[in-house]
């Protein structure tokens, strides 16, 4: 019923796609190639997609006789819905069915709150300021009859390739006729060619004889027979070249006579064309109207049969008020054969029957009704078993959840212990170097490292703190601890920034020695190394690059970069 209003608010988006993306869009428009003309495929609209509908309560349009748009369709996904309020605004448009309610109500007063146009259910677009009348007399999408609607669409096609075939036959008649026209055309024109080449022939030939005629004048006696025959054939070829001009002027002026009449062809064909496009047009509405009447009439139809429906369903009731009328009289005759005289009026026996449906009830809600009593008990005894069943659920998961914690803490406790190990043990086989020795602490639960080496010669003292060394073992000390965290860490990028300041070169030659080893040994790395001391002693491979600054005011600062 509102099929033609829905379809005139909402035009094109009725043929429009959906896409999440653009990637999806660009494969869509692949396949729109193929099938559709570039000028003339479906809107695409890019839109990420979502499973809830928006929150539109602070911009619906509110009146509660008349509803909106969005109110009346439904969609079998939320991506509809969301897309139609982005594109259309549908949640601010009103469907009022009569022209004069919707004029009332948009242009004499104030719009409804939120509410920006509304749609009769001829598709009539009605604005606060102006009205516009719609062009479609039926839906095309929306039509609920789905045979009547196949049955007009097969009359359709029938016309038109009636319609096709007239206008195939008379394009196929105009085409011979044009080739018949080519034809002769060009016959003319082959006639022509070959006049022109005999005339071009007779001059040569008079050209000839004109030039013998002067090599040979002291032999006039015996050429005076050429000569007469030459006249003669130049009076013969002057006279076919005559014929030929004559000839020649006819094939002009009938080529002239058959261009002229392909042009009328031309001018009448096209003359057809534009006349059939109006007669088209208005079979087309004349059909549109035809079915419009069908439906209407269809409509009525189905009316009168819904009311006969009801008459013969109203005549059955009636049957069956007696049937139950003789029951009760049956029943009524098993208690009392002779049929009771009642001197009390109707009145007052429906007052006893309303008074004792009252006290039946009265007794009901005290009481309660014995099936709503055990269809309540069944009720609640479903959903105790089904919570039941959840919490049984829930604490399976919960227990499972626990044992995959537990798991996870041992694993994570095992995996730092053996770090921890490892870093210890590399970071003493970088000390070894040195034929220094040291050791690392790992207090996982206060979270605390503490580091202690002990330099060559000191082994009688013991473990030295890091704050005892010198400058040169505390930063030899410093790059064996980071290289001990760089073999249990996974980074592609290892920084150094200032290693070898405060080294002696020997210390400086072995920390450059173990990052050298390091960074081969671990290809897949890339290691950067800054220090203001000279690289002339490294050696010249292509895995390692120095990049080397300007002295700034007598300074020079070098960085080593290991793209390994």
């Amino acid at each position: 019923m509102l099929a033609v209003a829905v379809e005139c608010c909402l035009r094109s988006f009725m043929k429009a796609f959906c896409c999440d993306n653009y990637k999806d869009e660009a494969v869509l428009q692949e396949l729109m190639s193929q099938y559709y003309p570039k000028g003339n495929r479906p809107q695409i609209i890019v839109s990420p997609f979502s499973e809830k509908l928006y929150n539109i309560h602070g911009r619906k349009a509110h009146n509660q006789e008349y509803p909106s748009v969005l109110d009346i369709i439904t969609a079998s996904s939320p991506v509809i819905i969301n897309c139609l309020i982005d594109m259309r605004g549908i949640e601010s448009i009103l469907i009022i069915k009569e022209k004069e309610k919707a004029r009332r109500v948009m242009q004499q007063g104030r719009p409804p709150k939120n509410c920006r146009e509304a749609f009769t259910m001829e598709g009539d677009q009605v604005y606060p300021n102006r009205y516009y009348t719609s062009d479609i007399s039926m839906a095309k999408y929306l039509g609920g009859d789905l045979e009547s609607e196949i049955s007009m669409l097969e009359s359709d096609l029938e016309n038109h390739q009636a319609q096709l075939s007239r206008f195939q036959l008379h394009v196929t008649s105009v085409t011979e006729d044009i080739v018949r026209m080519e034809s002769e055309l060009n016959s003319t024109i082959m006639t022509l060619k070959k006049t022109l080449v005999s005339v071009n022939q007779v001059k040569a030939t008079i050209t000839e004889l004109e030039n013998a005629g002067e090599e040979h004048i002291d032999d006039v006696s015996s050429l005076e027979e050429v000569a007469q025959e030459n006249r003669q054939k130049i009076e013969a070829e002057k006279q076919t070249v005559h014929e030929a001009k004559t000839e020649l002027d006819n094939h002009q002026k009938t080529a002239e006579d058959i261009e002229s009449k392909y042009a009328s062809v031309r001018v009448r064909l096209d003359q057809l064309s534009e006349d059939t496009e109006p007669l088209m047009d208005e079979q087309l509405k004349l059909e549109a109207e035809c079915a419009k009447h069908k439906r209407t009439l269809k409509i009525l139809e189905n009316k009168l049969k819904a009311h006969e429906d009801n008459i013969q369903a109203m005549r059955s009731d009636l049957a069956q008020r007696e049937e139950e009328l003789q029951e009760y009289v049956a029943k009524a005759t098993e208690i009392s054969p002779e049929r009771q005289q009642v001197t009390r009026s109707p009145k007052s026996i429906d007052t006893e029957i309303t008074w004792l449906q009252k006290k039946l009830k009265v007794y009901e809600s005290n009481h309660g009704e014995h099936e709503q009593v055990v269809r309540e008990y069944a009720e609640a005894l479903a959903l105790y078993k089904e919570k039941t069943n959840q919490v049984r659920d829930l604490r399976r998961f919960i227990d499972r959840l626990d044992t995959i914690m537990s798991d996870r803490q041992s694993r994570y406790k095992t995996m730092r212990r053996s770090l921890s190990v490892r870093c210890k043990l590399y970071f003493n086989n970088f000390l070894i170097k040195m034929n220094c020795c040291g050791s690392m602490i790992f207090d996982h639960n206060n979270e605390t490292l503490s580091i202690s080496v002990t330099p060559p010669g000191r082994e009688d003292n013991g473990a030295s703190d890091m704050r005892s060394l010198s400058g040169g073992e505390r930063s030899f000390s410093t790059v064996c601890f980071m290289l001990s965290l760089w073999e249990i860490t996974e980074s592609p990028f290892r920084c150094l920034d200032e290693f070898d300041v405060y080294m002696d070169m020997h210390n400086r030659r072995i920390s450059l020695d173990l990052l050298l080893e390091l960074s081969e040994r671990q290809h897949l790395r890339q290691f950067i190394f800054v220090t203001p001391l000279t690289t002339s002693h490294l050696p010249k491979t292509k895995l390692i690059k120095i990049h080397q600054l300007q002295d700034p005011e007598g300074d020079r600062s070098e960085r080593v970069d290991d793209n390994v």
